[in-house]
């Protein structure tokens, strides 16, 4: 019966939980319109996230990051500067953006904008006082930032 009850809790210890729960904790918090103005990390939408074009300089990165299972793009910018900096995310005449500190150096992320494709969006980020943009039609719009540098 010892011998029994040992062989029963060691296999029942070495699962790993009821199938498909796993799946359930990769999927994303939300959807599309319900992804709308969220950050990326909190949302679970930066697992699936994909880099479609990107601007750099010596002083920022600033990348446009789309996640196909939720359906949205945002603006990612890496600084190099004690500065405050402005992030922002756009298709056409829809723009949500958000603020930092200096005083941090980590990444920063615009709030999320819902789209079918990351075509026609452009990721922007102010740092130093320059505008950085990368996406479709960041060539109009790339206020200080070297056209050569745009991906």
């Amino acid at each position: 019966t010892v011998a029994v009850a040992t062989a029963t809790a060691f296999a029942v210890s070495g699962r790993q939980g009821p199938q498909g729960a796993q799946n359930v904790m990769a999927s994303p918090r939300c959807h599309a319109a319900s992804c709308r103005g969220a950050l990326p990390d909190t949302s679970a939408c930066a697992r699936d996230a994909r880099t479609e074009s990107a601007v750099s300089d010596t002083g920022y990165d600033v990348r446009l990051r789309y996640s196909p299972a939720c359906g949205t793009a945002w603006s990612e910018v890496r600084v190099r500067s004690p500065r405050p900096r402005e992030v922002s995310v756009r298709v056409g005449q829809d723009v949500l953006s958000a603020t930092y500190s200096g005083a941090d150096s980590a990444g920063y992320t615009s709030p999320m904008l819902a789209v079918s494709s990351a075509r026609g969006v452009e990721a922007c980020a102010e740092v130093d006082g320059r505008r950085a943009c990368t996406g479709l039609g960041a060539d109009e719009s790339a206020e200080g930032a070297d056209p050569a540098a745009q991906r």
